[in-house]
């Protein structure tokens, strides 16, 4: 009995074409950590996750899509300089990788994956908090008008009463 009833071409297509991917990503991990500045292994690892993530998407395979998402994020922040490559962070990106690689693994046995263990899911959060906490000064600006425009639609409707 499998998760993906009525899919299964659609599933087999997925296993082998992300699969490919992720040893793509895999290699060009080991090459990032020779070379953490470099842009192409950056923007590629980064459409490597994108693209793993649509396939999961088709499969409804929201755990996936979920780690996957919150990997690309990180890989998006890198690539665009918001971030930089550290230990700490290379160590994160692998667990991610392996949580994916286990996800395939219970796709493969025509299971929803469970979700991503939470320590791999908190720590990617972190990472990308990590910018936002650096930007503190312009997420509350921000934050100000955001609240301001809610006032309004309140005071009329009290105005009204």
């Amino acid at each position: 009995m499998s998760d993906f009833g009525g899919m299964e071409d659609l599933l087999q297509d997925f296993l082998q074409e992300a699969g490919d991917l992720l040893s793509d990503v895999d290699n060009k991990l080991v090459d990032l950590e020779r070379s953490p500045d470099d842009g192409r292994l950056l923007n590629d690892i980064f459409r490597g996750f994108h693209t793993i993530k649509g396939g999961a998407g088709f499969l409804n395979a929201g755990e996936l899509v979920k780690l996957c998402h919150l990997t690309e994020n990180l890989f998006d922040k890198l690539r665009n300089g918001e971030k930089t490559l550290s230990p700490e962070l290379m160590d994160t990106i692998m667990a991610a990788t392996q949580g994916v690689r286990e996800m395939f693994g219970e796709i493969a046995q025509g299971r929803q994956p469970v979700p991503a263990s939470p320590a791999v899911a908190d720590a990617l959060r972190a990472a990308l908090e990590d910018r936002v906490e650096e930007n503190i000064g312009v997420g509350t600006a921000a934050a100000s008008p955001a609240a301001t425009p809610a006032s309004p639609p309140d005071a009329p409707a009290a105005q009204g009463s």
